[in-house]
């Protein structure tokens, strides 16, 4: 039975008898890695046809992977919006995220620090990359928009990461549809090595 990963008001609820040593038990409204995204067109209240149909995005260094979006049509529990990377000929899912509104830069944090300390107490062994400084987000050249992150690798080469967004006003004028987030993100070893070594390249 999948572990349930949804957050009620900033806590991750789930039950299980023993930890994980990767994230394929873990479900963001649903949807696990590893699942065929055709599979969950009710999920996110929409028909099959409708997910074939919709143009993907695809990273500026490779199209071996692209990303698709859904906004919540009332069917989310938690998110406002789900976000995955999928292979663009099976839809098969290597990473997916879920985005949570947040009011301010601190909510973002307290937040954040709690879904983190539940994540933690849920795998076996991790290692824990902090980077609750914000940085500049490179997406906006003025430098207003910033973002953190904290991130836990796991044994499997799967990771599950914890991120802020805060965009800037001028930005978010610029590129609607953005707003301040804070997105849980799962992905497995194949959609990282992506990221990483090829889709930005």
């Amino acid at each position: 039975m999948k572990k349930l990963f949804i957050i009620i008001i900033i806590f991750i609820s789930f039950q299980s008898l023993s930890k994980a040593d990767d994230i394929s038990d873990f479900q963001i409204e649903g949807i696990s890695v590893g699942d065929s995204l055709l599979k969950h067109a009710k999920t996110i209240g929409v028909t099959k046809e409708y997910i074939l149909d919709k143009d993907f995005r695809f990273y500026p260094g490779s199209r071996r992977l692209a990303l698709l979006a859904f906004s919540d049509k009332g069917n989310y529990d938690t998110y406002y919006k789900v976000q995955v990377t999928v292979n663009p000929n099976d839809y098969k899912i290597h990473r997916v995220g879920g985005f949570i509104k947040i009011h301010n830069k601190n909510d973002c944090l307290n937040k954040q620090k709690r879904i983190i300390e539940n994540l933690e107490n849920s795998f076996i062994s991790f290692e824990k990359f902090n980077e609750v400084q914000f940085t500049s987000h490179p997406a906006d050249k003025s430098g207003k928009s910033i973002a953190n992150g904290i991130y836990l690798d796991l044994p499997s080469g799967d990771t599950a990461m914890v991120e802020c967004y805060i965009w800037s006003k001028e930005y978010r004028k610029k590129h609607g549809g953005h707003k301040d987030n804070l997105r849980v993100t799962l992905s497995n070893k194949d959609g990282n090595d992506f990221v990483n070594n090829e889709a930005f390249k």
